[in-house]
């Protein structure tokens, strides 16, 4: 039986480059057997902004995000982030997702990796 895993990104990837090795370990998950849910809170939504440029380490995001695309991957995204870093729109599958819809899948996961 596969885990149902959670990767929670809440650092904030103008200021380091955890986000981004957060969405490489992501994506090593997804690649295998196991149900990923990739949530992003606070300034976390950036990486999935059209403009990665100022981002630390946003060259090598790019190598990694459109596999995500490719796999159909939805990214949950709290509300109120949403609304702030991603008004302009984004490339890939975006939900918006209330605390507590976000504190159910917490809950509901039997592996966590926080960034």
């Amino acid at each position: 039986m596969s885990d149902t895993i959670l990767v929670l990104i809440k650092s904030n990837p103008l200021e380091s480059h955890r986000p981004v090795e957060a969405i490489r370990i992501a994506l090593g998950l997804i690649s295998g057997e196991h149900s990923v849910t990739v949530i992003l809170l606070n300034q976390a939504p950036l990486l999935l902004s059209r403009d990665t440029e100022d981002l630390i380490d946003g060259d090598i995001l790019q190598k990694y995000l459109p596999t995500f695309k490719e796999l159909g991957q939805i990214f949950l995204v709290e509300e109120t982030a949403f609304r702030t870093h991603l008004s302009e729109g984004s490339d890939y599958t975006i939900q918006a997702a209330s605390v507590d819809k976000i504190a159910d899948r917490v809950q509901q996961a039997d592996r966590f990796f926080i960034f």
